[in-house]
């Protein structure tokens, strides 16, 4: 087994961990973290038994890898599966393990919090800075470093909990909490759910000045590191918010900036923008400059806060010794070609609008198209389905769920704006007719108290004159019914609030987020299984739902959920989230895959400067579009219902059918799809991707069909419309999914692009790739992936680097791949 140990150990090495000398097969070991001294166990490993493979990480940075054993024979298909069961395995227990340690410092750190009752303004550190630090902060004892007086900062997440704690001494040392859950952490000032601007720093003395200068929302990010992930916090807790890094400007003598660049590099990978401090040339913070300049210094930096320059071009690099190195070869290709957008896939009333909107904004066709389908499923509803099949019940509710991906300002969210102007103008409508009832039920319902009043009265009277008299005439009067808002969007709402707004609007909503993978990570956490339930079965538009945590004393069973979703989001966040959820655990239950309407488009053609007032005919006939489908009678374009038999009632959702040519074209596509999906050639994840598309196609058809006011069956022409879109479609989701087939190239790349541009050196550990948050590179797997691609092709080699104790693995650049 010595044979197998050496290799495993040297792929920890590689990664940036000191394993131990003696690793034992079956055994899960632990042993201190990257860059960890003595008394720290956040490493952790585990080679199986039989000495092929193994899997190994880090707690405090959140590595997690896994290694296999190379063999002179190719692995059969039995041993792969077994292997990824021991893989999976084996990270299940790291995970219960990791999670049971962040528990268990949680709990120390609410026991240490609530042992600390000494004033905070008091501690020499605070006095030294001058500043409020927040009202959260606390002062006592840090046992772990056998500080007696420590000002205690405790550490956010998202979730709103306590997990971990930094203690600062007299001195200004600072000390984390063992086995915290520190990543993605943060200290808040105020509250930032929802806010419209936060700012995001490094220190809690440097973001305790910026508040005191201008005012929160504000999060201390603790360090460098913790910038981007911060940044992704609040992203997910404020998706609309301006986001402002308040830099370190970390000047060296080599001149490197370190804090500069990290704020640089989060601001371009979240879209944000940098406010620099400046004094005369010197190393400083913002506290520096509050200190010596006072708070107008501060607001006038802060006021100068600019987006980051575009990344800088590649370096020249040196290839003067190049001369041993072989040729690198090629890289796979990356995403697939997309099919261009053809308004003919759009309804023929909508096309002009389509058209005009494109033109002025300047924008791909494909983000209009997808939200105008988007909204004609919404304003339809649950006012009637499609039944895809001759004689089955099997029905299909036409809601749509949209996802527009592309790099920021390509115009994403101008294209969904314009395009569902026509159902917010019957928002609006609706706001101005629920005012209208609502001062109508003001006044009934002081009508109704006056005569219940009376009626009590007059009761109590005919109840002197007999004690066996009727009283049902006095006090049988009712309130009236409050008026109900016609609700068509929701924004940003809870789960259960949704499911309220649902309740009373049966017809189904739409969920808009500008930013939609920050909903969908959201939903991923264990605290939103509920939530993740209901959207799940809001997307079949004709399932019940009941939540089980009732509030507020809300009856939230709701007999039918129909909810539409549309948002927006970049390549590399999607990238992540579909590479996640597809390998496993909570968010791999088809949530994604749900997103029929993905489009991800080809960026580019010639921009026109389009000056001009909007087709107001073409404009006009898209608002009567919706205003008639949002009134529409089923019974007017031949829809029929099913009659409960025990009631005589009708019962579900009211229907059309394909007509005979229609339902041929159906039949025919549906055969090629089911063979397609059973075939056992795709990848799982685009399998289930497409099953999806058998409630897609009839969706699109019913929508189509109705939008163009034709009447009866659903016809040939809309449902070849509907096929139209499936193939169009299909190959923007074989994009989306080229990531999770191929992940390693486009991995690969985003390397090969970070050593051009100086990011990492010529000489570097694999921790260096990850550990920054790097788009494409933040995940460990994926980057080992990458990097044993480009040793394979020879852009890397792997060695052995000596470091006066444990030799660590490092990656060498090789000069010709850089010529």
């Amino acid at each position: 087994m010595r044979g197998a140990t050496e290799p495993f150990r040297a792929a920890m090495l590689s990664a940036g961990l000191n394993p131990p000398d003696l690793i034992e097969p079956g055994k899960f070991h632990r042993f201190p973290g990257i860059d960890k001294g003595r008394g720290d166990d956040a490493g952790w490993c585990k080679l199986f038994p039989d000495g092929r493979g193994g899997v190994f990480g880090d707690f405090s940075s959140g590595l997690s890898e896994h290694w296999q054993a190379e063999s002179d024979r190719r692995y059969s298909s039995a041993e792969r599966e077994a292997f990824k069961r021991q893989i999976a395995e084996a990270k299940r227990q790291a995970a219960i393990e990791e999670r049971r340690q962040h528990e268990e410092a949680a709990q120390v750190a609410a026991d240490i919090l609530a042992g600390a009752n000494a004033d905070p303004a008091g501690h020499a550190y605070a006095i030294k800075k001058c500043l409020a630090l927040g009202p959260m902060v606390k002062r006592g004892a840090w046992p772990q470093r056998g500080w007696t007086d420590a000002l205690l900062i405790p550490i956010y997440h998202t979730d709103g909990r306590v997990w971990t704690l930094e203690a600062i001494n007299a001195d200004g040392d600072k000390d984390y909490l063992k086995a915290g859950k520190k990543r993605g952490g943060f200290y808040p000032f105020g509250r930032i759910r929802g806010a419209s601007r936060v700012f995001i720093g490094e220190g809690l003395a440097t973001v305790a000045a910026v508040v005191a200068a201008d005012s929160p929302p504000a999060a201390a990010a603790m360090d460098k590191d913790g910038l981007l992930p911060v940044a992704r916090a609040v992203r997910e807790l404020a998706p609309d918010a301006e986001i402002v890094f308040i830099a370190d400007n970390d000047l060296k003598p080599n001149g490197g900036n370190p804090g500069l660049s990290a704020a640089l590099a989060a601001a371009r990978e979240i879209g944000g923008r940098v406010a620099i401090p400046q004094l005369d040339g010197r190393k400083c913070d913002f506290w520096d400059v509050w200190h010596e300049r006072g708070a107008d210094a501060v607001r006038e930096a802060l006021a100068r806060a600019a987006s980051p320059p575009p990344d800088p071009p590649a370096q020249t690099p040196d290839v003067s010794g190049a001369g041993d190195w072989p040729e690198p070869k090629p890289l796979p290709q990356g995403l697939p070609p997309v099919a261009a957008f053809d308004y003919a896939l759009l309804p023929e009333t909508l096309r002009p609008w389509a058209r005009d909107i494109c033109e002025r904004v300047q924008c791909p066709p494909d983000y209009v198209a997808a939200t105008i389908m988007a909204g004609l499923g919404t304003v339809i509803g649950r006012k009637l389905g499609i039944r895809p099949q001759a004689q089955t019940d099997w029905t299909v509710a036409p809601n749509q769920w949209a996802l527009l991906v592309g790099r920021p300002g390509v115009l994403k969210s101008p294209a969904m704006e314009a395009a569902l102007s026509p159902l917010k103008r019957l928002a609006a409508q609706a706001t101005e007719c629920h005012a209208a009832a609502t001062d109508e039920y003001r006044l009934a319902l002081k009508v109704a108290k006056l005569r219940a009043e009376e009626g009590e009265k007059a009761a109590r009277k005919a109840l002197k004159n007999s004690a066996e008299a009727d009283l049902s005439a006095w006090l049988g009067s009712a309130e009236p019914e409050a008026p109900v808002l016609r609700r068509y969007i929701a924004n940003n709402s809870t789960a259960e609030a949704l499911g309220e707004l649902h309740r009373q609007n049966p017809n189904g909503l739409m969920v808009f987020r500008d930013e939609l993978v920050s909903l969908l990570k959201s939903l991923d956490r264990e605290d939103q299984s509920e939530a993740r339930g209901f959207y799940l079965t809001g997307w079949n538009g004709d399932s019940p739902y009941t939540f089980d945590r009732i509030t507020r004393g809300m009856n939230l069973h709701i007999p039918a959920v129909c909810l539409s979703l549309l948002g927006s989001t970049q390549p590399g966040r999607i990238a992540e989230y579909i590479r996640a959820a597809v390998r496993g655990g909570s968010a791999d239950d088809g949530l994604i895959q749900r997103f029929g309407l993905l489009v991800w488009p080809d960026i580019g053609g010639d921009w026109r400067d389009v000056d001009r007032w909007p087709d107001s005919a073409a404009s006009r006939e898209a608002h009567r579009v919706f205003g008639r489908l949002d009134s529409l009678d089923p019974a007017a374009v031949g829809a029929v219902q099913d009659t409960d038999t025990a009631t005589g009632k009708p019962d579900g959702l009211p229907y059309l059918r394909f007509d005979v040519d229609g339902l041929a074209l159906f039949r025919e596509w549906r055969a090629d799809l089911e063979a397609k999906v059973r075939g056992g050639d795709l990848h799982p994840a685009m399998e289930s991707h497409l099953s999806k598309y058998r409630k897609l196609v009839p969706s699109l058809a019913l929508a189509l069909h109705l939008a163009d006011n034709r009447t009866g069956p659903v016809d040939h022409a809309a449902t070849l419309q509907a096929l139209a879109w499936a193939e169009y479609l299909e190959t923007h989701a074989q994009r989306a999914y080229a990531s999770v087939a191929t992940p390693e190239v486009s991995a690969a790349k985003a390397i090969l692009q970070r050593i051009r541009k100086g990011d990492l050196p010529g000489t570097f550990a694999s921790w260096e790739v990850w550990r920054p948050g790097w788009a494409l590179l933040s995940d460990r797997e994926q980057v080992a992936d990458a990097l044993r691609l480009l040793v394979e092709l020879d852009w890397l080699v792997c060695r052995q680097q000596e470091t006066g104790g444990r030799p660590r693995g490092v990656y060498e650049v090789n000069p010709r791949g850089l010529g």
